[in-house]
């Protein structure tokens, strides 16, 4: 391989790189939004540079809005940052909003009327929570008769991890009969600073109050 074929290689990575890194970007925001982290595999690759692809296609949409900020007192910014800035920022707002549409209320309600029965969640956490305001749950222990109530406060639910959930502002009892027995053994409605992990392993079931 010559010196000059060596410097075609070298001029064309920062082009090749822009076909990567606004779709893996993209992914990696939309799973750390979700609370996941993101898995290295070919598919991923592949993802990011079909939306990668997706976003350099729709650059002649954008080119106004692009070169607009630039035209006030620092027109001399080169082009290339320019595109590359538009390629951050659009990677930052789509998986932002992916995110949103996902958890929102009325997207469930579209799928509803469309009577598309199936939703976005991963798993059976997801389907518990309301993302906004987090969720008030009964969780009952495998092994005893014991149950927390509380809210949804940090979660760990990847395959691959240990998993778990907190509750915060929790109370402990033990239930008999089908009832709670009084007094609680541990009472923290009172106090939301204090919270309690619960590992997936130890659930045995799980109640959205």
């Amino acid at each position: 391989m010559t010196a000059a074929e060596i410097k075609d290689i070298i001029q064309i990575i920062p082009e090749c790189i822009t076909y990567i890194y606004p779709g893996y970007l993209t992914i990696f925001l939309f799973l750390f939004f979700r609370g996941r982290s993101i898995k290295e595999d070919n598919y991923v690759w592949l993802k990011a540079i079909a939306i990668s692809y997706i976003y350099i296609s729709f650059k002649p949409f954008f080119k106004k809005l692009l070169s607009w900020p630039f035209e006030l007192d620092i027109s001399k910014i080169p082009q290339s940052v320019k595109y590359n800035l538009y390629l951050l920022v659009l990677s930052i707002i789509v998986a932002y909003f992916a995110d949103r549409i996902i958890v929102a209320d009325k997207t469930q309600k579209i799928l509803k009327f469309l009577h598309i029965n199936t939703t976005f969640y991963d798993n059976e956490f997801e389907m518990l929570v309301d993302f906004d305001k987090g969720a008030w749950l009964c969780v009952y222990l495998k092994d005893e008769d014991i149950v927390y109530e509380g809210s949804l406060g940090y979660k760990e639910i990847e395959d691959g991890k240990r998993k778990y959930i907190s509750l915060r502002g929790f109370r402990k009892y033990i239930i008999k009969d089908g009832k709670p027995l009084e007094p609680y053994i541990v009472d923290n409605s009172n106090e939301p600073q204090n919270e309690v992990v619960i590992f997936y392993d130890d659930i045995k079931r799980i109640e959205k109050m």
